[in-house]
């Protein structure tokens, strides 16, 4: 079953899907309940309180976090781009010239953020990034490095990209490669025993790739970009699928939704009018359509997962939603639901903290040469591609307290339903029914 939840009176969070893959819940909880009972009243000094919120950890939302993972050391093992790169590497680190660096100033990412919400024991990084200002080949990690060289092979895209014609080697490890690091460092934990069995079983996985795989379609065609994206999905579960194969208990993992592209500074900057490289907002509406394509092939594919269970993260709508607020409460405007009526967090949510060097005076009024602004914490991006510290805190700290508040019905819920059989069937039919001519 897709479920949704909304913390964003809490949290400026939208709401959340948590596909979910097991099917004993009902069972477990009425037979620890009867435990419970019978203890209790055989023996009179036993605490039921306290079993009940070991069984039922998101019983009292102030600790809903610290109840939650009570008792159950975690581990994090982490797959993706930039925006998950804590620049610590467990095994084959990057070359030094390949080596990110941070700004204190940028604060933590959100997956440190998650670690230190559910205290986790382990945080082994495999994403990979470039350091700021890398000129040669992708800028970005991608979920398949091969197809995506296929898909551009045979056009030369436009300098915004920082792509040529002859630089189309990634210098970076894809999906498939870093699940390939993450294999051989995993028989290395197994052999030194660095990592408990009761941590295996609190292992979490995360996997958040799209970014940069979305940039570089929507300057396809959108017939070869919506390929691209179908071919890049069967990528996707394919490394999902060696994962759980090579995992001994049941795999718990998170994946974000792909983020709209155009929100980001880095495509007003780069993208658009009026020495941008889409005047007339080609590539922009490709790059709607491709957004939604992905988050909802990922919808329908994550219901008939068999490899675990799987929560996904609704960014997209998180992301949106912090521009909405922001442009309403300035306009002092408010909508049906509230939006607008309280004061936003962010003073700036158009362009980032550091100033682009590329056409930002031009399109957005910054001055590039300003450097840094001088409250990080209340811009919403860091930079043309990336989100700030304060919004990378919101992520991991909401997504943890989403999960707590919602256990029963996530990770540990009872059915499944495959809601997404109908549209699927009508969009393999017509992908595009509102284009059609009236």
């Amino acid at each position: 079953m897709v479920f949704s939840f909304s913390t964003r009176s809490a949290h400026h969070q939208a709401p959340s899907k948590l596909i979910i893959r097991s099917t004993s819940l009902a069972a477990v909880v009425v037979f620890s309940l009867c435990s419970i009972l019978y203890l209790a009243h055989s023996f009179p000094g036993y605490s039921v309180k306290t079993d009940l919120k070991r069984l039922l950890p998101s019983i009292s939302v102030k600790t809903e976090v610290k109840l939650h993972w009570n008792n159950s050391p975690r581990r994090l093992i982490v797959f993706g781009d930039s925006w998950s790169d804590n620049g610590q590497y467990p095994i084959n680190p990057p070359p030094r010239e390949q080596t990110p660096t941070r700004d204190e100033a940028q604060g933590k990412i959100w997956t440190e953020w998650l670690c230190s919400s559910i205290s986790c024991t382990h945080h082994d990084n495999f994403a990979r990034s470039l350091p700021h200002g890398w000129d040669g080949g992708y800028t970005g990690a991608v979920v398949d490095s091969n197809l995506l060289n296929s898909t551009l092979s045979n056009t030369t895209l436009s300098n915004s990209t920082l792509i040529t014609g002859l630089e189309l080697a990634e210098p970076l490890a894809d999906l498939k490669t870093q699940v390939q690091h993450w294999l051989t460092f995993e028989k290395k934990q197994y052999a030194n025993s660095r990592v408990s069995e009761v941590e295996r079983i609190g292992t979490v996985f995360i996997v958040w790739f799209s970014l940069w795989d979305l940039w570089y379609y929507s300057e396809k065609t959108l017939a070869e970009a919506e390929t691209a994206v179908t071919k890049t999905m069967d990528a996707l579960f394919e490394q999902l699928d060696v994962i759980a194969e090579n995992w001994p208990s049941e795999m718990k993992i998170i994946v974000p939704e792909a983020i709209d592209t155009t929100f980001l500074p880095g495509w007003h900057t780069m993208r658009t009018g009026p020495r941008g490289s889409d005047p007339h907002g080609e590539n922009q509406r490709s790059a709607i359509i491709l957004v939604e394509q992905w988050n909802r092939a990922l919808d329908m594919r994550a219901v008939r997962w068999r490899g675990g269970s799987m929560y996904i993260y609704n960014t997209n709508d998180w992301l949106l939603d912090q521009v909405r607020e922001q442009q309403l409460f300035t306009a002092h405007l408010s909508d049906a639901n509230g939006m607008g009526a309280n004061q936003s967090p962010w003073n700036n949510v158009r362009s980032g903290c550091v100033a682009s060097n590329y056409k930002a005076y031009d399109v957005l009024g910054e001055d590039p040469t300003a450097g840094r602004c001088s409250d990080p914490a209340t811009y919403l991006f860091w930079d043309d591609m990336h989100l700030g510290p304060e919004a990378m805190k919101m992520i991991g700290q909401g997504i943890a307290q989403d999960i707590a508040a919602n256990r029963a019905t996530s990770w540990f819920a009872h059915e499944v339903e495959e809601s997404y059989e109908d549209e699927e069937t009508a969009l393999l039919q017509d992908p595009h029914p509102e284009l059609q001519p009236t």
